[in-house]
């Protein structure tokens, strides 16, 4: 028995706690790593998926926009024409029904109800669920009900129900009428014939102008009704889903009613398939908790909470050997070194335990011949067990080397295999004897140039090369992927004598990153189709809006025709009152048929091609300011044009923008002493840069900024400046076209600033 000294197994114990530390930091920092890809793809694939939500309900929300747009142009339609438009529009999976509630006051009542008596619903009544309606001064009845016999627990939308004296809608109903937009039910459950699901009704105010009265001098704005669109969730949550995020992730969508309360509204679980995965067990054992994302949206009034949590197969896709290989190698290596140590001190014991023999002998050589054959024989013996020790270590060693689960082989400077494990043997399709002594030319004829091209480059610069990944071609027609460190040995003198080289098999790993390169590609051909989706409905909806406008001219035409042939043959024989008010038909008629000029002019801004080149917005605003001057020599205004910087446009579309700001800025610089008008660049807070345009005329209320640019929306009486109100809404359209933005600056009495920018 080998008596080990205390020095040897302090050092031995030292080194292996040591290595000990190393591994387990290795290990930690691999997992870290691990979880931060996981991590990292779970977010990426949420954000995919509340993008897709988005625009889902965007679209949704274009869809009840549309139907508004209907009822503004359509006012008092029958319910069959509201039935056939709204099933034509309909047509989105996630749109269960759409329907309209007309604002109906009290003194129109009865009327109403015997209107849609005469239009086939005998018997129809505006009532509150199934109470009597009690006084009130307006009412705001369904006109169509839910599709295919559907049902709302705990409300109801049969045709007559008035939605403003419902306590589930009151609130949605409130918010979208004070703020002008749509608004949100709280979660409704929805009974049909695919069974329960959640779903919300999305209510939509419909505002019409309205002529002024009597001595007003502006028109006002009537809410119709509110247009409304019962979404289901469970399409919603389906088209935004891949079948891979199906397969792989566990989604939850959730309404926060409060900040303490929130309730489930869809919920989809991850298939449960690969748990069983050897190193998703491994993941669980060390307490490793699922990874999970959530995104909070603000949409109609509501917020909206997405939850998204990596599911098991989503986790095994993403987990990785290299922990677990970081701490196998890492223990191994501990061990051994401590063995070595371990060895080498008991060696230097023997040793020192012999010379102080060896001297012991010298001395008492004269006194005791026999003592000394004894000693010899003695030194002989243990000779033999040092030996045997020292077989004995290296077959421990060997046997070490071999478990290592790395690929590891010692080169001479020949490309000779010297040293062979069992894990590189058995990757190239040989024994450990077939390797070892043999030139690599002879185990690896393919690769034996390339392999000798990276060891002579070590031999003769004396540094390692790490990190090397190549694809290594087995026997019988097999490859594989491996990341190899090649190390130098030196001898006493510097001199490269051999190469140790570890390589590991990362064929799994390459297959992954071409997996996740096909999916990324299969990722952007659905955007690529989903874009074409939306431009052709944005084309249809430009197409309807165009073909309305152009209906709308007949009957104005026909009416100042009319006026004109009453006023040319009955003239004399009309009051003064009476030929006003004809006068007053004529010029609204005239008025309205230039708006509609007006609003075709902004479809076919919003049509035209674009066309980009380099343009100089200076020049264009010479250009106008001499058009101007010419069309009105009588007024005398002093422009201010600087250079500006070229920009990259459509140059007819931004000379239609530079017209319209400087018409803006010559028409309400009229009356004013010395008017002037500038056109200049300059830089933004962010270090962008500006072109502006500034005048010194009337100016505005900043209070009103939004509706500038709004069509067909004044700030100043149509009598005292000219002018429908859609040049500020052709220049905004202008500049989004190509990616810009424009915002105005004004006090009143005092000039404006409109500023634009370009990319």
């Amino acid at each position: 028995m080998t008596v080990v000294p205390r020095s040897g197994r302090g050092a031995a114990t030292a080194i292996f706690a040591g290595g000990l530390a190393l591994t387990v930091v290795g290990f930690l920092s691999a997992q870290q790593q691990q979880s931060l890809r996981i991590e990292s793809e779970i977010a990426r694939r949420s954000n995919g998926i509340v993008a897709a939500v988005q625009r889902e309900l965007s679209r949704d929300v274009a869809l009840l926009k549309a139907l508004s747009s209907f009822l503004v142009t359509s006012h008092g339609s029958t319910r069959s024409s509201l039935r056939s438009f709204t099933a034509e529009l309909g047509k989105n999976v996630a749109v269960h029904s759409l329907d309209w509630a007309p604002r109906i006051g009290e003194d129109g009542l009865k009327a109403f109800e015997e209107e849609q008596w005469l239009d086939g619903l005998p018997g129809f009544r505006i009532h509150r669920g199934s109470e009597a309606l009690p006084a009130a001064s307006e009412y705001f009845p369904v006109q169509l009900g839910l599709a295919g016999g559907a049902s709302i627990e705990g409300l109801d939308l049969t045709p007559g129900a008035d939605i403003s004296g419902t306590a589930l809608l009151s609130t949605a109903v409130g918010y979208a009428r004070t703020r002008r937009t749509e608004a949100l039910s709280p979660p409704l459950r929805l009974q049909s014939s695919n069974g329960t699901t959640a779903a919300v009704l999305l209510i939509e105010p419909v505002f019409a102008l309205r002529s002024a009265g009597s001595g007003a001098t502006q028109p006002t704005e009537e809410l119709l009704g509110f247009a409304s669109a019962l979404l289901e969730f469970d399409p919603i949550l389906d088209a935004a889903l891949s079948d891979l995020d199906r397969a792989s992730l566990t989604v939850e969508l959730r309404d926060v009613a409060t900040s303490s309360s929130e309730r489930a509204l869809v919920h989809r679980d991850a298939i449960s398939a690969d748990s069983d995965s050897p190193l998703l067990i491994l993941s669980h054992l060390i307490g490793a908790d699922p990874a999970r994302h959530t995104h909070t949206m603000d949409f109609g009034s509501r917020q909206w909470v997405l939850a998204v949590t990596a599911g098991p197969r989503f986790v095994a896709a993403l987990l990785t050997w290299t922990p677990w290989a970081v701490l196998a190698c890492g223990l191994l290596a501990s061990s051994l070194l401590a063995a070595l140590v371990q060895a080498f001190v008991v060696r230097s014991a023997k040793l020192g335990q012999l010379r102080r023999l060896i001297d012991k002998e010298r001395e008492e050589n004269f006194r005791d011949v026999s003592r000394l054959t004894e000693d010899l024989e003695r030194e002989r013996l243990e000779h033999r067990r040092t030996e045997d020790n020292l077989f004995r270590e290296k077959q421990q060693f060997r046997l070490m080397f071999n478990t290592v689960p790395a690929m590891v082989w010692y080169k001479d400077t020949k490309n000779r295999f010297l040293l062979v494990n069992k894990s590189a043997a058995a990757s190239t399709g040989h024994t450990v004897e077939e390797m070892e002594g043999q030139p690599c030319s002879q185990v690896l004829p393919n690769k034996a140039y390339d392999l000798y091209r990276d060891d002579l480059e070590i031999i003769q610069s004396g540094r390692p090369k790490l990190g090397i990944v190549e694809e290594l071609d087995l026997p019988g027609g097999k490859s594989i992927w491996t990341r190899t460190d090649k190390l130098p040995e030196y001898d006493s003198m510097g001199r490269v004598v051999g190469l140790m080289v570890f390589s590991h098999d990362v064929t799994e790993h390459r297959h992954t990153e071409e997996e996740v390169g096909r999916l990324k590609a299969e990722l952007e051909q659905q955007v690529a189709a989903r874009t074409v989706e939306l431009r052709a409905a944005n084309q249809e909806l430009e197409s309807f809006v165009y073909s309305i406008v152009h209906d709308l001219r007949a009957p104005l035409r026909t009416i100042d025709g009319f006026s004109q042939l009453i006023a040319e043959e009955s003239g004399e024989r009309l009051e003064s009152g009476g030929r006003e008010h004809l006068d007053r038909i004529r010029a609204a008629s005239q008025r309205m048929a230039r708006q509609i000029d007006d609003l075709l002019k902004l479809t076919r801004v919003s049509r035209y091609e674009l066309k980009p080149e380099a343009v100089d917005l200076s020049a264009l605003a010479r250009k106008v300011s001499e058009e101007l001057r010419r069309r009105d020599p009588q007024r005398q205004v002093d422009f201010l044009i600087e250079a500006t910087p070229i920009v990259h446009g459509d140059p007819v579309l931004l000379l239609s923008a530079i017209e319209n700001l400087l018409e803006n800025a010559w028409k309400f610089t009229a009356g004013t002493e010395e008017p002037r008008i500038e056109f200049g660049a300059t830089s933004t807070p962010d270090g962008k840069m500006a072109f502006y345009v500034r005048d010194n005329g009337v100016g505005f209320e900043m209070a009103y900024a939004d509706k500038l640019f709004r069509a067909f929306q004044r700030l100043h009486d149509r009598n005292e400046f000219e002018g429908s109100g859609t040049g500020l809404a052709t220049v905004r359209l202008i500049l989004r076209r190509h990616g810009g933005e424009v915002r105005a600056e004004g006090v009143a009495g005092k000039g404006a600033t409109f500023y634009f920018t370009l990319p």
